[in-house]
């Protein structure tokens, strides 16, 4: 079984200071990410870690933050959602489009204690890039609020997504008609449909007013009916940040975060996806909360990130920790941490989605 001891950091494409809150890979060798900026770009990733690419697109169309991306199951489409209240549709193969600029390492800064240090290193200089500009293929306008769910049918037919207003949605994706919605309890913040598309789970919260008033939620409905069909609820110790299934639909993973509590906050748990009932919970946790997960495409394993600047690769047979990588040495102060991470259909690429304005793209190959 892989170990992912050959794992190592290829590419740190820079952006500029905004928060990269969003990645998907398109195919093997490109990948998308967004920022709160509402700029979503594409790279075009070499076979060596020898040059550091340029963005090649630029897709333009949201007017706000952008929370999700993925990539349709036959990989011709990728989807955003945010907080324009917007789902957009882009074409993820078209490589023609308006010619046009980025501005990379632009309003760069440093972050972190300063103390005792004479002078800070300057700063990269800011670098033009050039990129062809694409508008959406097609945009799906049904919420009121802000987006946090984004999820699509393993058969590309159904999209999911869900809101602040405590709205699901499920449209049909080629057509953008709405087939059925319901509300949930909290406002959204992540879901995700089963493999068989008969299940839909959303991770809820509504904020928090102190550390003792934890209102969040996880819920499993029947996709057909809007029926709630299990609860998960109870004992949670902070907001779920991301809830998914695995391909094969015998795991559901969920993470805790991200919250601003001290200590080993950052919960990951697996649970039967028929009850809800929790498995296992994967420790050690992240610091201060855990922002996203991934299932590795080799079905053996999971991916997590979080507000520790870690990632950290387990076992699903028995829920071992494999490996971790950046653990911060920081017990009283966090930089930016990572919001975001995505796995290449063939799993040798992970890419990540970095608080500090840039992408990470590591090699997890094993020779």
């Amino acid at each position: 079984m892989n170990d992912f001891a050959e794992a190592k950091l290829l590419f740190t494409l820079p952006w500029n200071s905004d928060v990269v809150s969003a990645v998907a890979f398109v195919g093997n060798d490109s990948v998308a990410a967004a920022n709160r900026r509402g700029d979503i770009l594409i790279w075009n990733l070499p076979a060596s870690g020898d040059k550091t690419p340029d963005p090649v697109r630029r897709l333009v169309g949201h007017t706000g933050a952008v929370n999700r991306l993925l990539l349709s199951p036959d990989g011709k489409t990728l989807i955003s959602a945010g907080n324009d209240r917007t789902v957009k549709f882009w074409d993820a193969l078209k490589t023609d489009g308006e010619p046009g600029k980025i501005v990379l390492n632009d309003g760069f800064r440093f972050v972190g204690v300063t103390e005792k240090v004479a002078k800070l290193p300057d700063p990269p200089p800011p670098m033009v890039a050039n990129v062809v500009e694409q508008k959406p293929l097609r945009e799906f306008t049904g919420h009121k609020e802000w987006i946090w769910g984004l999820s699509i049918s393993r058969d590309g037919k159904t999209l999911v997504t869900g809101d602040e207003s405590k709205s699901v949605i499920l449209s049909d994706v080629q057509t953008g008609a709405e087939q059925r919605r319901w509300s949930v309890k909290q406002w959204i913040r992540s879901l995700d449909i089963s493999p068989d598309g008969k299940l839909v789970v959303t991770a809820e919260h509504f904020p928090q007013t102190n550390d003792k008033d934890v209102q969040a939620g996880l819920r499993g409905w029947n996709a057909q009916t809007g029926e709630l069909k299990f609860d998960a609820s109870k004992g949670l110790s902070g907001p779920v940040s991301t809830v998914r299934f695995s391909d094969d639909g015998k795991h559901l993973a969920f993470c805790v975060g991200p919250i601003d509590r001290d200590g080993m906050s950052g919960k990951v748990f697996l649970l039967d996806p028929a009850t809800g009932e929790r498995v296992r919970e994967l420790t050690p946790s992240h610091q201060r909360g855990s922002t996203d997960l991934a299932f590795h495409p080799d079905g053996q394993h999971l991916f997590t990130c979080g507000r520790d600047r870690a990632f950290k690769i387990w076992r699903l047979s028995d829920g071992g920790l494999v490996r971790e990588f950046n653990p911060t040495d920081k017990k009283d102060q966090f930089p930016p941490y990572y919001h975001a991470i995505s796995i290449a259909p063939g799993g040798k690429l992970l890419a990540i989605a970095d608080g500090l304005g840039q992408v990470l793209i590591y090699s997890l190959a094993t020779a």
